[in-house]
């Protein structure tokens, strides 16, 4: 739990784990309590844990059938540690078609905690297509409060998580439709592994 626990808003595990509804197992000598990821970062480099709790254990729920995920990062060179900004999302597809059951987005280096972005209620029972993916983009850059520093701009964040964040969309999506998606890589920008 060492990285969950750092508290970093850019880490890239934050958003993956708030998208798949991950709680966190924090003990003490003396007691053991659950907490929803989403409710663990605080402020920067802070988390709701006390001094004494350990994390122990990091819980994911099962997927329902015909669900994916996906996490699509930007970074300047494949060394970095620190995404510029980073999106998770999670969607689960209807089993008679591709319309939307549920669908979970969440960003990093974007906030001082990892945001869970508030998606229009109307993409539920919708295929993802086009119109949806630009929903889910300007949702992701509205709902984004980036700092300046000297990896980006503000603005230049703001408009960029929400191109990650219709790329994670998409690769969500593909992956609950069947197919075997690996990591993209853009060598030009650096966006993702290989």
């Amino acid at each position: 739990g060492g990285n969950i626990m750092n508290g970093s808003p850019a880490m890239d595990t934050g958003a993956p784990l708030m998208v798949l509804n991950a709680r966190v197992e924090l003990r003490t000598v003396d007691h053991t309590r659950y907490l929803d990821v989403s409710e663990l970062w605080i402020g920067p480099g802070r988390t709701a844990a006390t001094d004494d709790e350990l994390c122990t254990a990091v819980l994911l729920p099962l997927r329902p059938e015909r669900s994916g995920s996906g996490y699509v990062r930007l970074e300047y060179r494949r060394a970095m540690e620190i995404a510029v900004v980073g999106a998770a999302a999670a969607v689960t597809l209807a089993p008679d078609n591709d319309a939307l059951l549920s669908a979970s987005v969440a960003l990093s280096a974007v906030a001082p905690t990892m945001v869970q972005v508030e998606l229009p209620e109307d993409l539920v029972g919708r295929p993802v297509d086009d119109e949806v993916l630009a929903a889910v983009a300007n949702a992701a850059s509205q709902q984004s409060r980036p700092i300046a520093d000297v990896r980006a701009g503000s603005d230049y964040r703001r408009h960029t998580v929400g191109v990650m964040a219709k790329r994670a969309l998409a690769a969500a999506a593909a992956r609950a439709q069947g197919e075997n998606l690996g990591v993209p890589l853009n060598r030009s920008l650096g966006i993702g592994a290989s």
